[in-house]
C-alpha cells in the first residue's frame, strides 16, 4: 500500500521528535505523570540548546524527585554542565528521593 501523493507522514512524538512542540509536550507530560522512567531523558534534556526544553526538564525533574541540584536553565553552559553532572551522579548512585525509593528502582 502506498501513501497518497502529497500526504505528509506523521511527525514522531516524544523526546526525540524533530518538532519542538512535541518534544516540549513529552517533557511536560513526564513531569505531570511523575514518570520516573523518564528521568534519564529529562537529565539529557537539561543540555538542550532550547531554553524552553531546559526549563521544562528541570521543572519536571523537580516535580518527580523534589530536587534541582542547583540547576538553572538560564545559567551559562559551563554552570549548567556542573549541575547536569550532579544529576548524572545522583541517578547513577541510585540516591533516595523523597518517597524513599532510589533512582535505580
Amino acid at each position: 500500500m502506498s501513501a497518497c501523493p502529497g500526504c505528509i507522514p506523521p511527525i514522531p512524538e516524544g523526546f526525540d521528535s524533530p518538532d519542538p512542540t512535541m518534544r516540549l509536550a513529552a517533557i511536560a507530560d513526564a513531569g505531570d505523570a511523575r514518570d520516573e522512567a523518564a528521568i534519564p531523558e529529562l537529565i539529557r534534556q537539561l543540555e538542550s540548546t532550547d531554553p524552553g526544553a531546559r526549563l521544562l526538564a528541570i521543572r519536571s525533574l523537580q516535580r518527580i524527585t523534589g530536587e534541582t541540584f542547583g540547576y538553572d536553565y538560564a545559567a551559562p553552559r559551563w554552570e549548567r554542565s556542573e549541575a547536569v553532572e550532579r544529576w548524572r551522579d545522583w541517578y547513577a548512585a541510585g540516591e533516595s528521593r523523597d518517597d524513599g525509593r532510589s533512582a535505580a528502582d
